[in-house]
């Protein structure tokens, strides 16, 4: 071939190419022009996007410690219409948690949902390093319906952690007659934790808004286990009778919960004699 005809092959070349992409282009629009509108928006895996935002019908986000093991983790709750994904992302707009439903389930869908962290000692983790692994600030939840709806929702986390309760009876490890009133009965809580070395500081800008006593039989079988709410003026709490037994273990947890939903425990146990 001439060299003198190479500048002319070239350009043919190039105009081929330019004409080829054209015709893709006026195809491709074509195409998606010719599909449903349903095909041509999708948004959030949605399969019906009209704009709308259902509200969660319970959110909450905690943090719970452990005064007497020394340890403390975060705790998430929702409630909402059957969902079928849910997201939730940090005030620094971080995904930190997904749960999604697959195969039939996903068509069934979900409701109730609670997921508690591990829970690291303070001599493993001390407590700063868990409250910065936790942020303070306004967590936003996301998520998806069998419907095709959007759920949206925000709750609040705070570093605000109470003391644990001082438990005055009955001591640790107490023999009790089964046969007398077991009534456990503790210290109001007044001041909070310092978040630096995880024990009570002298600070009482907290506001205790219940406390939540629970009491098993150790080593029983079905399980048992005595659960109750009570107001923030409460300091004493009377066993049922019929839940005290002759030669058991009981092991009991009394937690100060904190007007933010956090909640400190404390820990101890009782016998009773045969």
């Amino acid at each position: 071939m001439s060299i003198t005809r190479m500048p002319a092959l070239l350009a043919g070349i190039v105009n081929v190419f330019r004409f080829t992409g054209f015709l893709l282009a006026v195809l491709t629009v074509l195409l998606v022009f010719s599909l449903p509108a349903d095909a041509r928006h999708h948004s959030h895996d949605r399969e019906d996007d009209d704009g709308d935002e259902l509200p969660f019908s319970e959110l909450a986000i905690r943090i719970e410690v452990n005064e007497t093991d020394g340890d403390a983790g975060l705790q998430i709750f929702f409630d909402a219409e059957a969902w079928k994904k849910v997201e939730v992302e940090n005030p620094r707009g971080r995904e930190i948690y997904v749960v999604t439903n697959y195969g039939k389930l996903r068509r069934l869908g979900s409701t109730e949902h609670f997921m508690e962290s591990e829970e690291p000692n303070f001599e493993e983790m001390p407590l700063p390093d868990i409250l910065r692994l936790l942020p303070a600030g306004e967590y936003e939840f996301s998520g998806l319906t069998v419907e095709g709806d959007e759920l949206e929702g925000t709750a609040e986390l705070t570093h605000d952690l109470p003391c644990g309760p001082e438990i005055i009876f009955p001591e640790e490890d107490q023999e009790l007659d089964p046969n007398d009133p077991v009534v456990i009965a503790w210290e109001p809580v007044t001041n909070k934790l310092d978040n630096n070395t995880g024990e009570c500081g002298d600070s009482t800008d907290i506001v205790i808004v219940a406390y939540e006593v629970i009491v098993d039989i150790e080593e029983s079988d079905p399980p048992q286990s005595y659960d109750i709410f009570l107001p923030a003026d409460a300091m004493s709490v009377a066993v049922p009778p019929e839940f005290i037994v002759p030669g058991a273990e009981y092991s009991f947890e009394i937690l100060a919960i904190e007007e933010s939903g956090n909640q400190t425990i404390s820990e101890s146990a009782f016998t009773t004699s045969e």
